[in-house]
């Protein structure tokens, strides 16, 4: 779950490609020689815009609309350096102890709350904040200085996962990204 910032100058129109199967070096039994990219050709890199050989570039996913949206994209090694070695070091458990421990923080308050009008409704943010006051993981992950609100990019490949994976039981009651309401499905 990774997501690159919009430098305002990258158009995803002038480099239109189909992102919607990644094939992660798999080749169609359609698709000619001629169909493949030779690394005289190249892809430019959506964060740099820059002509790149395909042995540098890494296809990522960038998510926008507050978290509620994804695309993949094309970006080079020195912007994937640039852009998530920011002087943290960022291992796959740290992410993942971080995402359990807000998907437990909602299930948490989805049980806890039990009055009748506000019955399993848990605001997203609030759960956040929640698992950033009580989990080093999370602190760790979103780092200890951040306003946790919709526009805090490091969290919006968390968002859009539990929005749009159905994971550890969260259904989503409201999709308006000022009010994120979430419940636990008892099933």
């Amino acid at each position: 779950m990774v997501e690159t910032p919009n430098k305002g100058h990258i158009s995803y129109e002038r480099h239109k490609q189909n992102y919607s199967d990644a094939s992660y070096g798999e080749i169609d039994e359609k698709s000619s020689n001629s169909d493949i990219l030779s690394p005289h050709e190249g892809i430019f890199c959506h964060y740099c815009d820059s002509k790149k050989c395909p042995c540098c570039l890494y296809e990522v996913n960038h998510y926008y609309n507050y978290g509620l949206s994804r695309l993949k994209i094309t970006i080079c090694t020195d912007c994937y350096s640039e852009i998530y070695t920011n002087g943290r070091s960022m291992t796959s458990d740290l992410v993942t102890k971080a995402f359990t421990r807000i998907c437990e923080t909602i299930t948490a308050s989805a049980t806890f709350w039990n009055n009748y009008r506000d019955r399993q409704r848990v605001n997203y943010f609030v759960a956040v904040q929640n698992a950033f006051d009580m989990n080093p993981e999370v602190r760790a992950y979103l780092g200890e200085n951040c306003k946790i609100d919709k526009n805090l990019k490091g969290l919006w490949s968390f968002t859009y996962a539990i929005i749009n994976g159905q994971d550890h039981g969260i259904k989503v009651l409201d999709k308006d990204p000022d009010n994120l309401l979430l419940s636990v499905d008892y099933k």
